[in-house]
């Protein structure tokens, strides 16, 4: 499934703001119901301390002297019904609602004291109730109320007032409150998906720029990439991707140099080939055309394997991911037979050391770096010299060295002989020049390294190849 950037920011935005939204609306109601709730229980206390001052003293104890018409407009109210009941200490009603619900008579600093004194026991000692009001929700009249008790003294003694009233005027705020919050996340969220709408793409403008700019390159442009014109946030991509074009831009360049350089060699040994063809038709009885047809014939077909193993071995890098453990133990003695042949045509003598050594690679690619060295050195080679091959472990490393006793490379040119269809001017043998050139990609591509010396005693040549012996280095 495909992923989309824009959805993708879009799912990252949405659930937070939802979060957030649902997160304020209740912090918002929070806070609006305790400030409705303290305003409105603001006035019940307020209506309480106006009754308090109706209340006095009387020869009997204390009186409420609340005259109809203040009663009144105590009660008046345009959405609620407005009770209240007043209470001396002993519960002596002054006057008011009589059936008003009692308030949580456990609350021990705002309930009404009825002490009880056992016959013939001396009456404990009162407890003057506090002061501090005391909210309550109760219902009245098969109504919720909220009701209020306040204890306040007089010259006569103390009193018990208790105020309620129906929640209309609460319940009409707050749904007044929660309409308007509701209004407010709408709009938020109107708001958050306008800019969503537009903000994105314009944040995601840069990226489409870059997507018609590369849709618009030919095959053959691989120029890097501008970052200066593209977001920070995607720089490293960029980055990688001018490395990409660069590691393109090497390829092509060695895959157009490698096909010149191939057509070019080829051209002068395939006109021989024709014609030699053409001589041996003119004399077919000619033993000597045929021979040299025959020579011609393993020249080019040489020459084609070497442009195929180079071309293998400049794809080591892809080969080697998928590599296994290789005995070169094994590859060697496949090959002595071929070697000890070549040797004794040119009185060579021939010494091989080699030690149980494996390590991961490429079993072709290993056989053909040790084939080309050893093709190198008894081409090379002085007549009646010698040729050694050494393989062995040494410091965590297989080290290969392939020696003659023969001219000798000179120190100045033991660089450009690695290079392809390189031939240095003092080489007796006819060769194509891409021996060196396929062990160096061999090695390169199995992290190793390569060095030409001089052979023993100063004289001749040896290559010396170092691979790590766990080649795992792509």
């Amino acid at each position: 499934m495909q992923t989309s950037l824009r959805r993708n920011l879009l799912s990252a935005l949405a659930a937070p703001t939802v979060v957030l939204l649902v997160t304020a609306g209740a912090v918002a109601y929070s806070s609006a119901k305790w400030v409705v709730g303290n305003a409105y229980d603001g006035n019940l206390l307020n209506l309480a301390q106006a009754i308090a001052t109706h209340v006095h003293a009387a020869p009997d104890g204390l009186t409420l002297t609340l005259s109809p018409e203040v009663e009144a407009v105590l009660r008046t109210d345009t959405f609620d019904r407005i009770y209240f009941r007043v209470r001396d200490p002993q519960g002596r009603l002054l006057g008011g609602d009589a059936e008003l619900p009692q308030l949580d008579d456990s609350d021990a600093l705002s309930s009404l004291p009825v002490p009880y004194t056992p016959v013939g026991k001396e009456a404990p000692p009162v407890r003057t109730p506090s002061s501090r009001p005391l909210f309550r929700d109760l219902a009245y009249a098969g109504q919720p109320i909220r009701a209020l008790k306040l204890y306040r003294e007089s010259g006569a003694g103390g009193f018990h007032i208790m105020v309620a009233e129906t929640l209309g005027k609460r319940n009409e705020a707050m749904d007044r409150l929660v309409i308007g919050f509701t209004w407010a996340g709408v709009l938020l969220l109107i708001a958050a998906g306008v800019i969503a709408r537009f903000s994105i793409p314009s944040g995601l403008a840069p990226l489409e720029r870059l997507e018609n700019s590369l849709r618009a390159r030919s095959g053959t442009d691989l120029s890097p990439i501008d970052p200066a014109g593209v977001p920070r946030e995607v720089r490293e991509v960029i980055g990688a991707l001018n490395g990409l074009l660069e590691r393109l831009r090497t390829a092509n360049a060695q895959q157009r140099a490698f096909l010149q350089d191939a057509a070019h060699q080829l051209r002068t040994p395939l006109a021989g080939l024709q014609m030699q063809l053409e001589l041996l038709e003119a004399r077919p009885a000619d033993h000597a055309a045929r021979a040299r047809l025959r020579g011609s014939v393993a020249r080019v077909t040489r020459l084609a394997n070497q442009l195929l193993a180079l071309a293998r071995a400049e794809a080591g890098e892809r080969l080697i991911t998928d590599a296994t453990e290789v005995d070169l133990a094994a590859l060697i003695d496949a090959m002595v037979e071929d070697w000890v042949d070549r040797a004794d045509e040119r009185n060579i003598d021939l010494g091989i050391e080699r030690g149980p050594v494996r390590l991961h690679g490429d079993p072709t690619l290993l056989q053909e770096l040790i084939a080309n060295l050893m093709d190198n050195a008894l081409k090379y080679g002085r007549a009646g010299g010698m040729v050694g091959l050494r393989c062995v472990m040494q410091d965590e490393h297989v080290l290969i060295e392939v020696c003659d006793d023969g001219p000798g490379i000179p120190a100045a040119v033991r660089e450009q002989v690695f290079e392809r269809f390189y031939r240095h001017a003092g080489s007796q043998a006819n060769g194509s020049g891409l021996g060196l050139s396929i062990a160096r990609e061999i090695v390169r591509s199995h992290g190793g390294r390569i060095a030409i010396d001089d052979g023993e005693g100063g004289r001749g040549t040896c290559v010396r190849v170092r691979l790590p012996a766990n080649t795992n280095t792509r």
